[in-house]
């Protein structure tokens, strides 16, 4: 073997020095930019040749979209703050107004404008657990009135008036009733769990319906009566 073609430590080390500096001088290219590229070549762009024009205009480019993607998402970013601004906003009035419109047991729970949308809605959730749950056995009551009166209509279809003003004479005994249902609700014999807001109002405003049907029925049999009377 020939003194040129013997391999020593010294040559590998320097055939892995050589890899290396390879390596970093490809990752380097890839993160190279247009201006990096001008600076390296160390001359005006006017002078460059049309294959290092091209590889510039290239880099340039790249280098644009990338500032145009960043651009793009701190808008996006801005605009879903801002957002998200409003509905903290509006999230504390809501909670504001709910503490001033039901102040029993809801004058603990503090609300601070600082305060993160998402505590800010979990504080929502339990002001209106505590509201629904203070004023359920109004609500069951409702509940129980309205069925009182749909029975009692529904009787009257078949001309049977057996029960004619029982929803009146159970609302007569409210103040007696609703302790009662407090009683039920608390020791949780009566699920209360569902009572939200809106299903409240809709039981409310049934009831208020049914009623409505009543009285305007009544005035059309008092009205017959009055008619008849007249002829």
């Amino acid at each position: 073997m020939s003194e040129e073609e013997i391999i020593t430590l010294d040559s590998l080390k320097n055939t892995e020095k050589n890899v290396s500096f390879a390596v970093e001088e490809e990752v380097n290219e890839a993160e190279e930019t247009h201006l990096d590229y001008k600076r390296r070549l160390n001359k005006k762009v006017s002078e460059f040749t049309e294959e290092e024009k091209s590889h510039y205009n290239k880099l340039a480019g790249r280098m644009k979209r990338k500032n145009d993607k960043e651009e793009e998402i701190s808008k996006k970013n801005e605009e879903e703050e801002k957002l998200n601004e409003e509905k903290k906003i509006n999230m504390f009035n809501q909670l504001y107004v709910l503490k001033q419109k039901f102040p029993d047991n809801t004058g603990d729970i503090h609300i601070d404008k600082e305060m993160s949308l998402k505590i800010l809605e979990e504080k929502k959730s339990l002001i209106l657990q505590i509201i629904t749950t203070k004023n359920s056995e109004s609500v069951v009551f409702e509940t129980l009135l309205l069925m009182c009166r749909s029975g009692e209509r529904g009787l009257n279809y078949f001309n049977i008036d057996a029960l004619e003003g029982y929803a009146d004479n159970v609302d007569s005994q409210r103040e007696d009733i609703i302790p009662i249902l407090k009683e039920m609700v608390d020791l949780g014999e009566i699920d209360t769990s569902m009572m939200t807001p809106q299903l409240r109002l809709m039981i409310v405003m049934s009831s208020v319906a049914v009623k409505t049907m009543e009285q305007n029925n009544d005035k059309k049999k008092n009205q017959i009566v009055v008619d008849n009377l007249d002829t």
